[in-house]
């Protein structure tokens, strides 16, 4: 081999993104790539709230690092051990981008050379579904040992990193790929090359560290390699302002795409359709001369009367056509066809006083109470980030009311009350009820509901 020493490292953390994230688990292996030679792994007091559903990930709740060393405490082992190495990890720019945030607050610059055993991986043991950690070294035999705890993770990575090392003859330099030469001039192949080969949300800045799109993908590595050759009007605009890109990663390509939804509404970046409430439409309901309640779509004001918000006039439109062929509606007093003779089997005669006002407005009524769902408390069942996680979407009461994820190893969940133990509260919207509703008529996911 080359004599050479690499320091494989992998930490977990508070959450996903460097700048707001602490270290909360650290573990290092010095390897010459056929042993290891020295070794370093602690918990670590991250100094800040460690949220629910990092914990449900890790296991590393904030009892367990109450009497762990900070940062600073280990800083200087950090620093000894790691000198005079190659920084390798999976997915190298996080953990890197996470230690390297750590030294910062200390005032201290860390540098060293890196590698990413995401892309040594893809390049020396090619034609794998994915390059992920858990499913790259289950499809090579490596076992696991504490997945989502840094000492474990360290490990697998150093005998997939023996492989590589074995499969490249020691030689780690990396060829180029074709989709690396369109990469804009302000982004480096690191920053795409970290992405997950799986469902998350991606997020592209500009050099002033603005989101100017968010997106999701069922795989983040693919869908922004396509993004980058793409020579679409709108790609080519927004790679000509890209400068960095980040990502969070969910498992499920279900909330994946309703976290697109809070974040576009929440950062409203310029190259995303950003839903204006001010130029939205609702459904209203007044009552004419003959006692008649009559529906149309009409700019939203101030005063809703049920709530029922949309986007454009067409799809307020598209809505009341629904409800028209599902509750028998007449399409005139609908505000559909005004002028037009209605179709006798979607009108029982309201237009022309045939049927009493009475029966036609039970029905107006009855058709407005129409729920975003027909099942009354339910969650749909997706996969998580690794096989013994169990991601989820909550409905209760006909609405959509949050998402979750479940560690299996660690917690036994079967019912409905077994999941609101893990729920993360999300705010309903036409756009995510629409999301949901598409997802369940084109596909079958696992179901559990009350009935």
């Amino acid at each position: 081999m080359s004599g050479k020493l690499y320091s494989i490292i992998d930490v977990e953390t508070t959450g996903g993104t460097t700048h707001s994230s602490r270290v909360t688990d650290i573990s290092i292996f010095v390897t010459d790539g056929i042993e290891v030679l020295d070794e370093f792994s602690s918990l670590i007091n991250p100094e800040m709230f460690i949220p629910g559903f990092i914990t449900q990930l890790t296991g590393i709740d904030n009892e367990m690092v109450s009497g762990a060393p900070t940062f600073s405490e280990v800083a200087q082992q950090v620093l000894d051990i790691t000198a005079g190495t190659t920084f390798v990890a999976h997915n190298v720019n996080f953990d890197f981008g996470m230690i390297s945030s750590e030294f910062r607050r200390l005032g201290y610059a860390y540098e060293l050379p890196k590698l990413c055993t995401v892309r040594l991986a893809r390049q020396f043991i090619p034609g794998h579904r994915s390059y992920g950690l858990g499913k790259i070294c289950e499809d090579l035999g490596i076992p696991i040992h504490g997945r989502h705890r840094a000492r474990g993770d360290a490990e697998a990575t150093v005998e997939l990193f023996k492989i590589i090392m074995q499969a490249s003859g020691g030689d780690l330099n990396l060829a180029s790929e074709k989709w690396v030469k369109s990469l804009p001039q302000q982004l480096k192949r690191e920053q795409v090359d970290r992405l997950p080969e799986g469902a998350g949300v991606y997020y592209l800045y500009d050099d002033q560290g603005v989101p100017i799109f968010i997106g999701s993908a069922g795989n983040l590595f693919k869908k922004v390699k396509t993004f980058l050759v793409s020579k679409a009007r709108k790609a080519m605009e927004i790679k000509s302002q890209l400068a960095d890109i980040d990502f969070e990663s969910t498992g499920s390509e279900l909330i994946a795409r309703l976290k697109v939804m809070s974040a576009i509404q929440e950062h409203q970046p310029v190259f995303n359709h950003v839903p204006n409430r001010k130029s939205a439409y609702s459904v209203r309901m007044s009552t004419d001369l003959f006692g008649y309640s009559h529906l149309e779509v009409s700019p939203l004001t101030s005063r809703t009367d049920n709530g029922l918000i949309f986007n454009t006039r067409r799809e307020g439109e598209a809505y009341l056509e629904k409800l028209c062929k599902q509750y028998e509606l007449c399409p005139q007093l609908c505000g559909l066809k005004p002028g037009q003779r209605c179709a006798e089997q979607m009108c029982l005669g309201a237009c022309r006083q045939l049927e009493p006002a009475e029966s036609h407005n039970a029905r107006i009524r009855q058709a407005l109470s129409e729920r975003s769902f027909s099942k009354s408390d339910f969650v749909i069942i997706e996969k998580g980030m690794t096989p013994n996680e169990q991601a989820f979407v909550m409905i209760e009461d006909h609405e959509y009311i949050g998402y979750g994820v479940v560690n299996q190893e660690l917690h036994a969940v079967s019912t409905l009350d077994d999941f609101r133990n893990y729920l993360n509260s999300d705010t309903a919207s036409q756009e995510k009820i629409a999301i949901i509703q598409t997802y369940l008529s084109k596909n079958k996911p696992r179901v559990i509901s009350t009935t």
